[in-house]
């Protein structure tokens, strides 16, 4: 049987988590640059503006600016402030999480026609992931190893809770999108049109954020070592972040609601 906490293989396992990072931060640059061009068009005129873009684009920003405080925490090669970066850090992430998040619920809205019991339900389990992820960034800590000459992260029990919780919010969503669809496929007629492209372009991105989400808070509570705890907590909130904006600009184009 596997120790999880043996040196070498806590060793290992870092160096797994440094690798799995860094592809991940590549791969959301990637993304980043590669998708300037929506808001660009939007700033030209091209595109008809929303006030949505705004939380469209805070979700990409907030990302990429945890991706850079990722790259400088793992990369650094001299003492630093430990807690000052894990807490800028957490707190860009839980920003591009939320922000993530609101453009599914927008979207859940919108496939129900705004209709005011599905906004209370979907704001209320958006704001219910807003206060657990303050609750978890408030409470992690790190400090600085000399013996691995970078800092550590410590204290991710106060992260089970908002991971957990914002697993049960996206299935949530996921499950009242579902609902909605369903609903616009009994309609027929141009709504059962609508329900097929919003089916066949949101759906899958929504599930896909979900699953993305499984990852993290299974290793959470297996609590096995700290790398693999947190091995796929910045790969998730990329997933997620990537998910949630394909979704709004491939249904940004096909949905003529003025949110």
């Amino acid at each position: 049987m596997v120790n999880y906490n043996d040196p070498a293989t806590v060793a290992k396992d870092s160096e797994a988590v440094v690798k799995l990072w860094h592809l991940m931060d590549g791969v959301y640059i990637w993304e980043f640059l590669t998708t300037l061009d929506y808001e660009w068009d939007v700033i030209r005129g091209h595109r008809p503006y929303r006030w949505t873009i705004w939380v469209y684009s805070l979700a990409r920003v907030n990302t990429l600016l945890s991706v850079i405080f990722n790259i400088i925490g793992f990369d650094v090669t001299s003492e630093i402030n430990c807690q000052v970066w894990v807490t800028f850090f957490a707190i860009f992430s839980s920003l591009a999480f939320i922000s993530a998040t609101l453009l599914i619920v927008l979207r859940v809205i919108a496939v129900w026609n705004k209709a005011k019991i599905i906004f209370v339900i979907a704001m209320a389990i958006w704001l219910t992931e807003i206060s657990s992820f303050l609750l978890g960034t408030i409470r992690l800590r790190a400090k600085w190893s000399p013996e691995a000459n970078t800092c550590i992260m410590g204290n991710f029990d106060s992260t089970k809770y908002s991971s957990i919780t914002s697993f049960s919010s996206d299935l949530a969503l996921l499950l009242i999108m579902l609902i909605g669809l369903l609903r616009l496929r009994r309609e027929g007629g141009g709504a059962f049109a609508l329900g097929r492209t919003l089916w066949k372009q949101g759906l899958i991105w929504l599930l896909l954020a979900t699953i993305a989400e499984v990852p993290p808070v299974v290793l959470l509570i297996l609590n096995l070592n700290l790398p693999l705890v947190i091995i796929t907590q910045s790969p998730g909130m990329i997933i997620v972040t990537i998910a949630a904006t394909r979704l709004y600009r491939s249904l940004t184009n096909i949905y003529s609601s003025n949110m």
